[in-house]
């Protein structure tokens, strides 16, 4: 049987990667075989240091996340990104590593929550798309209902603040997954 995760690649841009709800459900639903996730050491380096100036007191708490998904997640990482760096062509050139990398570990999708900054056309080149981390997680939810239920479920039993259902669907609300809140809603009873 081939595992759920060969059908789809992803690569998470850094901005889906901090804040740690979306990085934490990202990660998890990757973790269940729901698809592949991919990024690079720049990926992961910018998200890092976006963290650390925001929140510089949590320095060692953040270099143990890093750590830890170092471990976990040893294949995820994408190498060799840099010779596809010319060719592509995004408003800001500062983004072109994102793409790169999709095209090295030949995915089928960018999750950034910069959606403006991927041209439809650029990306369609490459036979790429990208979408939201919201969007992203919304639509895979809807593909695998009772797996994203479980991955839910644990994750919500595992936060320190043991939310309710509805305060933990109003939580991603609030934290910029409105749609992944919304497929939830239906589902109350089984988070």
């Amino acid at each position: 049987m081939i595992p759920l995760a060969n059908r789809y690649t992803v690569v998470f841009d850094a901005c889906v990667l901090f804040p740690n709800l979306k990085r934490d459900l990202l990660l998890r639903f990757f973790t269940a075989d729901l698809f592949r996730a991919r990024w690079s050491e720049k990926i992961q380096q910018e998200w890092l240091q976006n963290a650390m100036a925001k929140y510089p007191e949590n320095r060692s708490a953040l270099e143990r996340t890093d750590q830890l998904m170092r471990r976990k997640f040893e294949s995820a990482w994408v190498e060799d990104f840099e010779k596809y760096l010319d060719i592509v062509s995004l408003p800001d050139p500062d983004d072109r590593h994102v793409v790169a990398s999709a095209i090295q570990c030949k995915a089928q999708y960018i999750v950034t929550d910069n959606v403006k900054d991927f041209p439809v056309d650029e990306l369609a080149k490459y036979e790429l798309e990208c979408g939201t981390a919201d969007r992203f997680l919304a639509g895979t939810f809807e593909h695998y209902v009772w797996q994203a239920l479980d991955v839910i479920r644990e994750h919500r039993a595992g936060l320190k603040s043991k939310p309710t259902t509805t305060a933990y669907i109003m939580d991603l609300t609030a934290k910029g997954l409105p749609l992944l809140a919304a497929r939830l809603k239906p589902h109350q009873n089984a988070i």
